[in-house]
């Protein structure tokens, strides 16, 4: 377990208000798998896209299976290839008419580069597995692309961040064997030399700053093969490679945010928004990657799993969609809120008392 021995560091707690905008009009029911589809969205300028959703088909019996068995929350969803627009400055959403997805989408990750949103870990309709394809769509020319198959191969999901024109892309448990750097110069449309970290991590999200690469992750030992479920109950670490030389350090600085089915974690200006939900409320955590401050918000009284999860600025943060987590046997506590989905905004307020905090 990885802890500050000498740094002190400063931990607030915040106030939130949540706000109710304009009702998403999209299809998306984020329970259309066991482990929970966040709806497939990206923030670009004073715009939120959404892309594509699934949602369940009220069949008692899946029509299309011989066997006749009662379908699971996996069979017979339907897919859609639409898009949808949220205009942040005048609370509206649209419809884009003009253009579909290339095919129906389950979900994907973003990461967006001035008026482009490039897409990665695409679900199809078809295929519960993801795609190895990188897609690319112009906000303004309305127009999609696709690029090449990925040239290398990963372990667990795809998780990137942007800057200077480069996109950085690593696996999430690449740490089982070697964690690799991959550079796709966003320019040119190239591929360059990938970077090599000299320490075995699994990461859970990276963000990219003016000065490194950040990764909330856990350094895994060799003795300690670091799989998906059991790294759940473990802190993160913030662990930093340098852009040029891929020289990787430990900050020193971690924190224990629990982990579970339904949680979301997003970045924005140097900042890791770590998205919690238990079975009575959901916590929100901002972990600042390059000051090593976490601060806590009141938390929710909504226990909504895997909403889109958008921080704006750095004071509001958006969420459309989420639902009630699946409750399974011994797991029969009534969820507090009444809310169903989420469509509101955020806005944070920095409580004025701040708490020294120092971990030993």
């Amino acid at each position: 377990m990885i802890r500050l021995l000498t740094l002190s560091l400063f931990a607030s707690v915040c106030l939130g208000e949540l706000i109710p905008v304009s009702k998403y009009i999209g299809q998306h029911k984020y329970r259309c798998d066991d482990y929970g589809v966040p709806l497939t969205g990206a923030l670009v300028q004073d715009k939120i896209y959404t892309f594509g959703g699934c949602y369940p088909i009220p069949y008692i019996v899946d029509p299309n299976v011989e066997n006749m068995y009662f379908i699971g929350s996996n069979d017979h969803n339907n897919v859609s290839e639409t898009i949808q627009i949220y205009d942040i400055k005048k609370d509206e959403w649209t419809h884009e008419t003009e253009v579909k997805l290339p095919y129906p989408w389950r979900s994907a990750s973003t990461q967006t580069y001035q008026q482009d949103i490039y897409f990665y870990n695409v679900r199809s309709s078809q295929n519960y597995g993801r795609s190895s394809k990188m897609w690319k769509y112009d906000t303004v020319s309305k127009e999609f692309s696709a690029l090449e198959d990925f040239p290398f191969n990963w372990h667990g999901s795809l998780q990137a961040c942007t800057n200077n024109g480069r996109m950085y892309f690593v696996g999430s448990n690449d740490g089982e064997q070697r964690n690799i750097i991959q550079i796709y110069n966003i320019e040119n449309g190239a591929w360059e030399k990938p970077l090599f970290p000299n320490l075995r991590f699994s990461t859970k999200q990276l963000l990219c700053s003016e000065d490194a690469i950040h990764f909330l992750g856990i350094v895994v030992a060799d003795e300690d093969v670091d799989y998906s479920f059991d790294s759940r109950h473990k802190e993160l670490a913030v662990i930093r490679s340098d852009y040029i030389t891929g020289d990787t350090v430990l900050s020193g600085f971690s924190v224990d945010i629990p982990r579970r089915y339904g949680s979301v974690i997003k970045t924005n200006n140097d900042k890791f928004y770590c998205f919690n939900v238990n079975d009575e409320e959901s916590n929100i955590f901002i972990v600042d990657a390059v000051a090593l401050e976490n601060r806590t918000l009141e938390a929710l009284p909504h226990a909504l799993a895997a909403p889109l999860f958008v921080p704006y600025q750095d004071d509001l943060i958006y969420l459309f969609g989420g639902g009630k987590r699946r409750q399974y046997f011994g797991n029969r506590q009534k969820p507090k809120g009444t809310l169903k989905t989420y469509s509101h905004k955020l806005v944070l307020e920095s409580a004025a008392k701040f708490v020294h905090q120092k971990n030993e």
